[in-house]
């Protein structure tokens, strides 16, 4: 299939030109959907269907190429396609930065997702950075199978309705089974050890939720509102006698840990309240999350026993059952 040269040559020129206005479509498409997914939850359904719609046409590039062929596959594949992955790689880390950076819990052990994220996405808006990492083939399917893994974790929760602690699993999967057999045809023929060395490292990537799960945040959850209460009103689910220091003589009717975790809308899922004194974990309290409401679903656990000496720094973490941290609680007992 033969295609107008100068039709081709023009066109690229004009997506060449408007190139630096994809980044920034790309951050604003992604910032809309996280102030807008639960009032316009069908936004979250476009902007999943263009994403996945250019991750389809990057994956059945070699059905493409069967079609175009001669000078002007050329042209198409040395220009405008590669702008076309460059947009669709934009728009996977800008469309999930804002979930990163909004919805991040601080925690120290997601640093190295963070920054590995903000950097792919740096990569992906800096022409001479990201064209010299598509001339390495390997390392840009690399790439590519960074991009669907990220934005997996964010589109799994927010439209498959899959608990984020079980997103982690399905991207993981998906990843290795979608993206990653792209690596198959960099290069040529390879030695056996070689091949075995590919499948090795699809295990790998599929095996990410049992090895890195707490390196990696839950995107789709934030904790809105967090407080230590003495007492509780249950009918109107508001703490009172709140604080960050108490008494041991307070401690008698036990301590409430008060979270508002936000969550998409229609997300159910498990969460755990992990009670720790100086750094020992002492209790567990699991707890169900439904989400939907802006201002985050509010619950708590109560704990009723603490020990006799329970003087000292305490903690609550709230986690997903796969140990991710959404936000942490801080008070202190006092003698």
């Amino acid at each position: 299939m033969m295609m107008n040269s100068t039709w081709l040559d023009a066109l690229i020129r004009r997506f060449h030109r408007l190139r630096y206005l994809w980044a920034v479509g790309s951050f604003l498409l992604g910032l809309s959907s996280y102030f807008l997914v639960e009032r316009k939850p069908w936004l979250a359904t476009v902007l999943t269907v263009i994403l996945v719609t250019t991750w389809l046409a990057l994956l059945t590039e070699g059905l493409w190429s069967r079609f175009l062929r001669g000078p002007a596959m050329q042209k198409l594949s040395q220009g405008a396609l590669k702008l076309m992955l460059q947009g669709v790689h934009q728009e996977a880390f800008f469309f999930t930065l804002p979930f990163i950076l909004l919805q991040w819990s601080g925690g120290a052990a997601y640093v190295l997702f963070t920054g590995l994220v903000v950097t792919s996405a740096l990569v992906s808006i800096v022409d001479p950075l990201y064209f010299r990492l598509a001339a390495h083939r390997a390392l840009y399917f690399g790439y590519h199978a960074w991009a669907l893994f990220v934005a997996l974790l964010v589109l799994l929760p927010l439209i498959v309705k899959v608990p984020t602690n079980l997103a982690l699993d399905g991207a993981a999967i998906l990843t290795a089974l979608v993206a990653l057999p792209s690596f198959w045809r960099v290069g040529g023929p390879r030695p056996v050890y070689r091949w075995v060395a590919l499948v090795l490292f699809s295990v790998v990537i599929a095996s990410v939720p049992l090895w890195g799960a707490r390196l990696v945040p839950p995107l789709t959850l934030s904790l809105e509102h967090r407080t230590m209460a003495l007492t509780l009103n249950r009918e109107r689910r508001e703490p009172l006698v709140t604080g960050t220091r108490f008494d041991a003589s307070e401690l008698s009717g036990g301590l409430f840990a008060y979270t508002a975790i936000r969550a998409p809308l229609g997300l159910g899922q498990p969460v755990d309240h992990y009670w720790y004194h100086d750094g020992q974990l002492v209790d567990r309290i699991g707890l169900e999350l439904t989400g939907g409401r802006q201002e985050g679903y509010r619950t708590w656990s109560h704990k009723r026993h603490f020990p006799d000496h329970a003087e000292g720094r305490w903690r609550v973490e709230v986690r997903t059952g796969r140990g991710q941290v959404i936000g942490v609680l801080r008070f202190d007992v006092t003698p």
